[in-house]
């Protein structure tokens, strides 16, 4: 049995999923599971702090490309939050800063609607 590295919660009606460590190839079924989780229980509002993630593979970025997708299709949003800079920088240099929300907090992510 794997111990998990990304941990569910909720913020009113908001989930919120927060990994701890790089995210790569190696845990991406994991957030993708979490994330059909939180879409079979009509969670259309996901949050992912991203203060703990040091690093984010491609895998990842096109399961994130995915989720946005998904969520946007139910009327929903994928926001991220307390990004480190090198995820950030990883962000800007593939273009993907235009698709994702972005706020520095919770409480910036939970106040504006975009």
């Amino acid at each position: 049995m794997t111990l998990s590295t990304i941990r569910m919660t909720k913020v009113g009606s908001r989930t919120v999923l927060i990994p701890k460590g790089p995210l790569t190839h190696q845990n991406c079924d994991e957030l993708e599971s979490i994330f059909n989780e939180c879409i079979s229980k009509q969670n259309t509002e996901i949050i992912l702090d991203c203060k703990s993630v040091s690093f984010i593979d491609s895998e990842v970025l096109e399961l994130l490309d995915r989720m946005n997708e998904t969520l946007k299709n139910q009327g929903g949003i994928l926001k991220m939050i307390s990004m480190v800079e090198v995820c950030r920088d990883i962000l800007i240099a593939t273009r993907l800063t235009k698709i994702f929300h972005f706020y520095k907090n919770i409480n910036d992510a939970i106040r504006n609607v975009p």
